[in-house]
């Protein structure tokens, strides 16, 4: 089966929130991993990324409710006939013992992470163009200079506090994303439109190209139509154009 690339457009500001935080969480994660200094300096700029953000929305309660709503959702399909109730059955179990670690907490705490004396300086000069070199935070240099996995220990300790929301979204947008209506449209000269039925939650739209298009496709929603323009380069350092061509394309509208 040939790679092809999923274009995703939220269709509400909580579903575009976070979609924003999973990006986030997927470059720290990947930053983390690495033995360099720089792999090190931009997770950390990362961490800061997710330390601000999470003092402007509640994750926690909006993961709770989505959750909830997976676990009903779920345990419809179990009495659904020809479903495979042994994977229903553990994806059930999966949602329920991250409910219940959410439930438990009052609050997902990132206080110690705030005090943290050298995050906070960091955190302090981050808007700062270059504020984070050598001569202005030598101690941050200091630790940059330690042995990678050393780095990489204090990396995953500092994370803790974040492995439960990151474990809660994870499972949250995957169930989202495989909750789906799929079809393979044709959208002529790079338009296409659809209405959404309103009785239906629909949270996202995917549409997967082939990695070899030589275009891509610019998103419009609510929550009762979407529309799709395709565009393409003429010249890279011309502006995209919207094609003329007939393009035919995979769709998954997305639910909850």
């Amino acid at each position: 089966m040939k790679k092809k690339i999923v274009y995703e457009q939220p269709l509400n500001e909580r579903m575009r929130t976070l979609l924003r935080l999973e990006h986030l969480f997927t470059g720290m994660m990947y930053h983390f991993k690495g033995p360099a200094e720089w792999d090190s300096r931009a997770g950390i700029e990362t961490l800061i990324n997710i330390l601000d953000f999470m003092g402007r929305v509640d994750f926690r309660t909006e993961l709770i409710k989505d959750l909830e709503h997976h676990v009903t959702g779920l345990e419809r399909w179990q009495r659904t006939p020809q479903v495979n109730t042994e994977r229903v059955s553990a994806l059930v179990k999966q949602v329920v013992l991250v409910l219940e670690k959410l439930t438990a907490v009052k609050e997902i705490s990132v206080e110690n992470l705030l005090q943290n004396q050298l995050i906070n300086q960091i955190r302090q000069r981050s808007s700062i163009p270059g504020g984070s070199c050598r001569c202005d935070l030598p101690n941050y240099y200091h630790w940059l200079q330690k042995n990678p996995k050393q780095r990489q220990s204090d990396l995953s300790e500092w994370l803790m506090p974040l492995e439960l929301l990151r474990e809660a979204l994870e499972l949250d947008l995957y169930l989202i994303r495989n909750n789906a209506i799929p079809s393979q449209e044709m959208a002529p000269t790079g338009f296409y439109q659809s209405k959404l039925d309103a009785q239906v939650s629909y949270q996202l739209i995917q549409v997967m190209l082939p990695i070899e298009h030589p275009g891509y496709p610019e998103i419009n929603g609510g929550k009762q139509r979407f529309t799709i323009r395709f565009f393409e380069w003429i010249r890279s350092e011309g502006k995209p154009v919207q094609t003329q061509q007939d393009i035919h394309f995979d769709l998954n509208c997305c639910m909850i």
